[in-house]
């Protein structure tokens, strides 16, 4: 970032000030081209160019002649060089999706085989929007057809935070049953689709974070876009640990003294879950509050149950099931981690007794 110092001139009733000329040339403006100005909620002022070209494209090489590709064949048979070049590929186009690019397309010098074309379709459905909008045997091309402008990102964290609440209320009231590959399953699928909004909310960010117009039009100042990013990142992290939480508590039938107490620490966490949304959205500091009287409530069962593996108050505990529960503790304490972190985001927790 480059910073211009301007004197402000007078010229009849009107303050003037001249604009930077390396921006003019990079914008490609000239007398009599109009730029939008605009006043900001910070006592700043942002000025854009109202000819800003929307697409933005890239191009990506499926198979680059590139010295890294050479010290990968020296080292891969062909399977694996292929899985390696795949990989690099996929990063890249999730890379260039979070950062805004509008068209992407995959070219090759060989044709692409059907089966990496498969796989690059595949992965790419976990990006919203982007579709694929030109493709033959020598390229792929992908365009994101959703209008930035029409995106809410206060809609699409909550969109992320109610999935992730039927996943746990699901978790935690199986303890009263068995657990089913089916509820697996389906705890697994939900997590993808989090993972999907979660890179869609990104995207959006970053693109407003380059592009102050679209951040202007979707209401965002960067206070906004910095703590809608990380308390989406929270809220991805806790679908991650319910999914791994769904695995440890799937293992065995537990005894009800241990079904009991993981329930009221599964109560306590949808609260605390609750409230530190609403918290974080409203900046309501009664709603923190809530947040820390839950997070107290989880403490104290955390630690009963603690106790009672330490010593050996449960029956037919053995060294496999304890490790099992340990790990299960862990994931708990972890998500409540989160929600206490998404609420410090609208009000520190530490200063709240």
């Amino acid at each position: 970032m480059t910073i211009y110092t301007r004197i402000l001139q007078q010229i009849g009733s009107s303050i003037l000030i001249s604009l930077p000329n390396e921006w003019i040339k990079k914008n490609k403006l000239s007398k009599g081209n109009t730029v939008t100005v605009e006043t900001n909620v910070d006592n700043t002022i942002s000025i854009y160019n109202s000819y800003q070209e929307e697409e933005i494209k890239i191009v990506f090489e499926l198979n680059e002649g590139s010295q890294d590709q050479n010290k990968i064949e020296n080292s891969y048979d062909h399977a694996s060089l292929n899985e390696k070049i795949i990989k690099i590929i996929l990063n890249k186009i999730f890379g260039a999706y979070l950062l805004g690019y509008n068209r992407i397309t995959v070219h090759s010098k060989n044709q692409i085989s059907f089966e990496n074309s498969e796989i690059v379709k595949k992965a790419t459905r976990k990006l919203i929007g982007l579709e694929i909008v030109d493709e033959n045997s020598f390229s792929i091309s992908f365009q994101f057809l959703i209008d930035a402008r029409t995106l809410n990102i206060q809609k699409i964290l909550g969109m992320m935070n109610s999935i992730i609440h039927g996943m746990f209320r699901e978790t935690i009231h199986s303890l009263s049953g068995d657990f089913s590959s089916d509820l697996k399953n389906k705890i697994a699928s939900r997590d993808d689709e989090i993972d999907r909004q979660y890179f869609l909310l990104v995207r959006v960010i970053r693109t407003a974070i380059m592009n102050k117009k679209l951040a202007s039009t979707l209401n965002l100042t960067n206070i906004d876009m910095l703590d809608y990013r990380i308390a989406a990142n929270y809220l991805e992290t806790a679908g991650d640990l319910i999914a791994e939480l769904v695995t440890y508590l799937s293992r065995y039938k537990w005894p009800n003294q241990i079904s009991t107490l993981i329930k009221k620490i599964g109560y306590s966490l949808e609260e605390m879950q609750h409230y530190a949304i609403e918290a974080f959205i409203s900046t309501s500091r009664d709603k923190a509050f809530k947040v820390i009287e839950n997070y107290e409530d989880f403490k104290q069962n955390i630690a009963e149950l603690k106790k009672n593996i330490a010593s050996n108050q449960i029956e037919n505990l053995d060294e496999t099931y304890s490790i099992t529960l340990v790990n299960s503790i862990s994931c708990l304490d972890n998500i409540a981690k989160c929600w206490i972190d998404i609420t410090d985001l609208a009000k520190p927790t530490y200063t709240l007794k």
